[in-house]
């Protein structure tokens, strides 16, 4: 019995020991992607790790173990969804550490795609201050119940060596309640995070920094893969990041500075890569520019970094530049090509737009445009406030800077909307003392060019406030004129505007409903028709052809020029009585505007036949010469119906010259008709029955 009471004991010693443990650190979210998130937490005993996962806090339906015993949890969960808020809890077999209503995340959108996004960004952040707080509460405060997508953090995250029990006080310890077990996070080292400046860490990199996070090295958040924590990319939806790193040595050599070290060579790597991206940010601790609490003009790191290493982004197109280092908050207008001090830096030359940006209606405050991703132009902010104030220098502000303040201490949320983008400097007072937009492929001006009667749906290329032409008020809006229009849409400070072509063809200039060609007894042809509209109309082009096809224009009928009634119209073709018989003639219409618009009709035909010979004029009967060609004696003439008629025949000679004429009677039945001794040749002959007359050709051989 004693030695089973020992054992039992021994097993609850094990269980303790190596069960549950407490939750000493997290869980915090890492290396966020559209498909997978990595957790992270800590405990003061070795234990396996668990998390479950679902669409709801009640609903967590998947589990992802790892039995390892370890104090350093860390879990990579795959499978997932884009843009999918999931619940989790954390623990271990034998029971969950933390798991609640407050316990999710959202997974990226993939690379690439419009959508409205949130990142927080915080510079010098760990130091147990009441800033620190404050500046948390306010930003928190700010989000409200809208998810901010990532949480960029840019160096110094732990004074103020960066040991891992400084992570735990002034880190951990004070967001481990809001953004860490909700937002992932995407930091870059400061100097505090290599130990304060210890030369020998800034080769070695054997900081806590790098056990305690984990970054996407491999290009699997998007970017090229870095090979190193030290440097990286990601993409979230339509901006593309990079985390940089301004003070640690690359191969216990190069820095950031010295532009053919291989973090530099992986960043040019990166920004061709990714051209096609419509926000490009870059984000490090050591900023080109400050006259706050640090010096760009003395700073070895700050000034190689502006010399050296700057004119690269800008030179991809970089559009924002993100730094802490000096605890102040400064931030320029758009610009670029300043690569010297302070007071080199000339308005005239490097301001590419000298508008404040705020947007806000106040004077000179539209959005910096950029009409292409890659076009020039740079804006960069200091923000190293967001855990205590520095004494700036003499000369503050530096005379880049269009807006600075040493008095309050603040954070960065940067709102992406699509080719919109809006950056808030949040303070720890909770008012928004700076912000900026700017905005890409705007002011458009678009042709369309519509079928009649249809319809076209017009989108402003900007996000905001929408004052359309036509009185609307939406992005969006189907239009369906009647005539060639021009809409416009602007924002409503008058800032941008898209010009909107749509063109639609005009009214064909006749509208017809009756078109038909009819030839008389004597092929005298007339063409009718009849219109119930009329469209800036000039005047009816008549047209006759013998193929079909090449017409001829042989008269104009006058119309219009506008009409909504029916209106009839003749034209009769003088010239179709003597044109060659027994072939078909075609004629159209072709309705001609005032601009030059044509309509044509379609075609219709008429055959020219020999003239009908009746004792009743009113009754046809066909005239056949037979045989033809054939000598004189043996050419006969008839008719071809059933009447018979006194016919007066007249025999001319090609020249006119009349050789014979004579009356006689034609049937059915035929008979001779030509004098005796008739040379060969080609002939005329004239048959004159009551008034109307018929000639036909003869070949006498």
């Amino acid at each position: 019995m004693k030695q089973y009471l020992l054992s039992l004991l021994l097993c609850i010693t094990a269980v303790t020991t190596y069960g549950q443990g407490a939750l000493l650190r997290g869980p915090y979210l890492q290396t966020v992607t559209p498909t997978s998130i990595v957790i992270r937490w800590r405990t003061d005993l070795p234990a396996g790790s668990v998390v479950k996962i679902g669409p709801g806090p009640q609903a967590l339906d998947r589990t992802v173990a790892d039995n390892t015993l370890t104090n350093e949890h860390e879990i990579k969960i795959t499978g997932l969804q884009a843009e999918t808020r999931y619940y989790y809890s954390i623990g271990s077999q034998t029971g969950v550490l933390q798991g609640s209503d407050d316990n999710y995340f959202e997974t990226s959108a993939v690379a690439g795609k419009p959508g409205k996004y949130r990142f927080g960004i915080f510079g010098d952040c760990g130091t147990s201050s009441i800033i620190q707080h404050q500046v948390r509460d306010k930003v928190t405060e700010y989000l409200g119940s809208n998810y901010m997508n990532a949480w960029l953090l840019m160096g110094d995250n732990a004074y103020s060596f960066g040991r891992d029990a400084e992570y735990q006080s002034n880190f951990f310890a004070h967001y481990k309640d809001g953004f860490l077990k909700k937002n992932p996070m995407f930091p870059s080292p400061g100097n505090h995070d290599y130990d304060n400046d210890n030369p020998a860490r800034q080769n070695d990199h054997k900081v806590p920094y790098y056990d305690v996070f984990t970054m996407p090295t491999q290009g699997e958040a998007g970017g090229e893969p870095s090979g190193t924590e030290s440097f990286y990319s990601f993409d979230y939806g339509n901006v593309h990041f990079l985390s940089i790193d301004s003070y640690g040595r690359e191969d216990n050599t190069t820095r950031l500075y010295d532009t053919l070290g291989r973090q530099v060579q992986w960043i040019k790597k990166d920004l061709a890569a990714n051209q096609n991206k419509d926000w490009v940010v870059a984000y490090w601790h050591h900023p080109p520019y400050s006259k706050g609490s640090r010096e760009s003009d003395g700073d070895p790191e700050m000034t190689g970094i502006r010399q050296n290493f700057i004119r690269i982004l800008e030179r991809y197109g970089v559009d924002l530049i993100l730094c802490g280092h000096s605890h102040v908050y400064e931030r320029s207008r758009l610009m670029g090509g300043h690569y010297g001090y302070s007071n080199t830096f000339d308005a005239t030359k490097h301001v590419i737009d000298a508008s404040t940006a705020k947007y806000d209606g106040s004077d000179n405050s539209c959005p910096y445009i950029k009409i292409t991703p890659q076009s020039r132009g740079t804006v960069y902010v200091v923000a190293g406030s967001s855990g205590q104030l520095g004494n700036p220098k003499a000369d503050f502000p530096h005379k880049a800077m269009y807006y600075s303040d040493a008095e309050v201490g603040g954070a960065l949320m940067m709102e992406v909307e699509g080719n919109r983008l809006d950056m808030k400097w949040i303070t720890s007072d909770g008012t928004i003392r700076d912000k900026f937009t700017m905005e890409k492929e705007v002011n458009k001006e678009t042709t369309h060019d519509i079928a009649r009667n249809a319809s076209v749906e017009l989108r402003a290329s900007f996000v905001g406030d929408y004052v359309w032409n036509t009185g609307q008020n939406s992005r969006t809006i189907t239009v369906q004129p009647t005539e060639t229009t021009d809409y416009t849409v602007r924002d409503d400070k008058n800032c941008v505007q898209d010009v909107f072509h749509v063109k639609v063809p005009k009214a064909d200039p006749a509208t017809f409903i009756a078109f038909s060609t009819n030839k008389d007894e004597k092929n005298l042809v007339t063409l009718t028709w009849t219109t119930s509209a009329e469209n800036e109309l000039s005047y009816f082009a008549v047209q006759r052809s013998t193929n079909g096809t090449n017409f001829t224009q042989i008269g104009n009928v006058n119309g219009g020029p506008n009409s909504q009634q029916n209106k009839d119209y003749t034209f009769t073709d003088t010239e179709s009585t003597t044109l060659p018989l027994n072939t078909a003639y075609y004629y159209r219409l072709v309705a001609t505007a005032t601009d030059g618009r044509l309509l044509y009709t379609p075609i219709r035909s008429v055959t020219l036949r020999d003239i009908i010979l009746s004792a009743d004029p009113n009754v046809a009967l066909d005239i056949d010469i037979i045989p033809n060609p054939s000598s004189a004696n043996l050419m006969q003439i008839r008719t071809a119906g059933q009447t018979t008629q006194i016919a007066e025949l007249t025999l001319t000679d090609v020249s006119g010259r009349v050789l014979d004429t004579r009356k006689m009677t034609i049937s059915q039945t035929p008979a001779a008709f030509l004098p005796n001794q008739l040379a060969a040749g080609i002939y005329l002959l004239k048959v004159d029955v009551n008034g109307r007359s018929i000639v036909k050709k003869l070949a006498i051989y």
